[in-house]
């Protein structure tokens, strides 16, 4: 995969790539402001093996760096820290009703703490993290975060049942894992080491930190390049979001087959392709509004055809379901009226 960062960083003299420090949510004033560390020289990256990607990583101001001149690119990153990291490297949006999101046990873990600003807002995208604010981020958990911040978590579902052993120190038998160090290693967001093994536990060290985060940029840009326009992207989130809101808040349709009629009715630009990828649930279940983003959430776009485009959102599902990703697929002849697609059509 080309590494935008690692280009940027060859292009930056050698006295600079001793420039950087770690990542953002260090405690309050521990940081040094980017420009002044711009003209400072840190002791401890020069000749590392991530000298360039953590001089690149400061050029673009994700990360700065500590009041005595180091980096420490070998210490362990906090998973408050590399929430941090990830935080500045998505799409903005708007997110949830903050004053509903801080109720919940989540928030409880970070109340006072200088990235409790951080968790709340990844919160409404579903990106969230799994131990306390300060405990070292490990290989496993990392790649979970970053799935959910790629909107990709979902993938690991076509591993639940795998026989395939892609690494012998994480056996098929431990499904969570394997959901997500494979979809991980597959999207090429984490490799693993020379002898074969992925090391799930092994913490996270600042430098690591530093190219995974290279990684999710550049791999956010290759899964949705920006070749969807702002007036695009708007009537594409309305066209799903106004749907779902008539459909299951508005006519308060509770049965698939209710749905499929309601739609052949008014003849709506759906298809039951797309009833059957998004409701089919209905046959089985009761509906419950945590299944359904809000479409103020995390939400990547592409165009992947012609006229065919896809969206996902990546969104919080409630105390009960938690982080979840939804991809809706719609087409469109003219980019200005968008009919709901299935994946295949």
């Amino acid at each position: 995969m080309r590494n935008k960062w690692k280009q940027i960083g060859q292009k930056i003299a050698a006295h600079v790539l001793a420039f950087t420090c770690i990542a953002s949510g260090l405690s309050v004033g521990s940081a040094i402001p980017a420009t002044a560390q711009e003209k400072t020289a840190f002791s401890d990256t020069s000749g590392h093996w991530a000298s360039r990607e953590i001089a690149a990583a400061v050029t673009s101001g994700l990360v700065r760096g500590f009041p005595d001149g180091t980096f420490r690119p070998d210490q362990s990153i906090t998973q408050e820290e590399f929430l941090a990291i990830v935080e500045r490297i998505i799409p903005s949006y708007p997110g949830r009703n903050k004053a509903q999101l801080e109720q919940t046990s989540y928030m409880a873990r970070v109340k006072g703490r200088w990235s409790e600003g951080t968790y709340l807002h990844l919160l409404s995208a579903g990106i969230m993290a799994s131990g306390n604010p300060g405990d070292s981020l490990d290989r496993l958990e990392g790649a979970r975060i970053m799935l959910a911040a790629l909107g990709q978590q979902s993938e690991g579902e076509k591993y639940r049942a795998t026989k395939s052993q892609f690494f012998p120190d994480l056996p098929v038998e431990n499904t969570q894992a394997v959901m997500i160090a494979y979809p991980a290693y597959k999207l090429g967001m984490m490799t693993g080491y020379p002898d074969g093994t992925f090391r799930p536990k092994e913490k996270v060290s600042r430098a690591q930190a530093v190219v995974l985060a290279s990684r999710l940029k550049d791999k956010i840009a290759e899964l949705f390049p920006g070749d969807v326009s702002e007036d695009e992207r708007r009537k594409m989130a309305n066209t799903v979001a106004n749907f779902v809101k008539d459909a299951l808040e508005t006519q308060k349709i509770r049965r698939f087959d209710e749905l499929v009629g309601y739609v052949q009715e008014r003849n709506l630009p759906v298809s039951e392709k797309f009833l059957q990828e998004h409701f089919s649930f209905l046959k089985y279940e009761l509906y419950d509004p945590a299944r359904m983003p809000q479409f103020n959430e995390l939400i990547y776009y592409a165009r992947i055809g012609r006229d065919k485009y896809r969206m996902t959102v990546q969104y919080y599902g409630g105390e009960g379901m938690g982080s979840m990703d939804r991809t809706f697929y719609l087409s469109s002849a003219d980019s200005r009226t968008f009919r709901l697609i299935g994946k295949d059509e």
